[in-house]
């Protein structure tokens, strides 16, 4: 029988490779297990699959909006309570964290602690 990781598993969006250095210092704060892909179309299924703890989107998704993707996660009953965590680089956007129905919004450059504080309590939620 395999033992069952106590890692939390990270399930990490990043349309065009922009958060490679957010990624690495996660694992700098954290032992996570972490998930990326690279395709906002298969992160639903992968999500599905892998079951994750928390999720981190890149805003800038060009051909997928930010806000519909948030929303089939808090449309589905298996995914529903996992938390939702948008990078964006735009400032004016932060007001829009309810429309996009995500659980916190953070604005590049990202403030690590900060981050890495509210992984850990969203996590723990």
């Amino acid at each position: 029988m395999k033992p069952l990781s106590s890692k939390k598993k990270i399930l990490i969006l990043d349309k065009n490779s922009r958060m490679l250095s957010v990624i690495d210092d996660i694992m700098y704060y954290g032992d996570f297990d972490v998930h990326l892909t690279y395709d906002p179309n298969a992160i639903y299924d992968k999500a599905k699959v892998i079951n994750p703890d928390l999720i981190i989107l890149d805003y800038l998704l060009l051909d997928v909006d930010c806000a519909l993707v948030c929303q089939d996660f808090k449309d589905d009953a298996q995914l529903r309570e996992v938390p939702i965590i948008v990078v964006t680089s735009f400032k004016t956007k932060k007001g829009l964290e309810e429309s996009y129905k995500c659980d916190a919004l953070f604005v590049k450059p990202l403030d690590m602690e900060l981050l890495a504080s509210r992984m850990e309590y969203l996590m723990a939620s």
